[in-house]
């Protein structure tokens, strides 16, 4: 089972600094809420242009904080955005915001937790 959040891989990225990896993961669950309705909003009013752009926004946060199921799923939806291939975009948008829903509900309790 892939993880959420992956804390030693996290701290890895931020140097090696865990209160930096912290308030990296915790930047990120502040900023989800918003990803979550551009994405949507992009997605519901069919502009890919925009859609693609706040994927790679969240696809870029997801590369200090290891998230791996929402870096993955980001992953390839801007894969598929980028090369137009939109076969499959229903289930990756939703896919994505599925995600998105999972770590803001289970993130908060990563916080209190000690990452030493």
């Amino acid at each position: 089972m892939t993880k959420i959040l992956d804390i030693q891989q996290s701290i890895t990225a931020a140097n090696g600094n865990v209160s930096l990896a912290k308030d990296l993961f915790t930047m990120l669950l502040e900023d989800l809420e918003l990803r979550r309705q551009q994405i949507e909003n992009s997605f519901q009013s069919d502009d890919m242009v925009m859609l693609e752009e706040h994927i790679h926004k969240l696809y870029g946060a997801t590369a200090y904080c290891i998230v791996p199921k929402l870096r993955q799923s980001t992953e390839i939806l801007e894969g598929l955005l980028r090369k137009q291939d939109y076969s499959q975009l229903k289930n990756l948008v939703e896919q994505v915001l599925q995600e998105i829903q999972k770590l803001m509900s289970k993130g908060p309790a990563f916080i209190k937790q000690d990452w030493e």
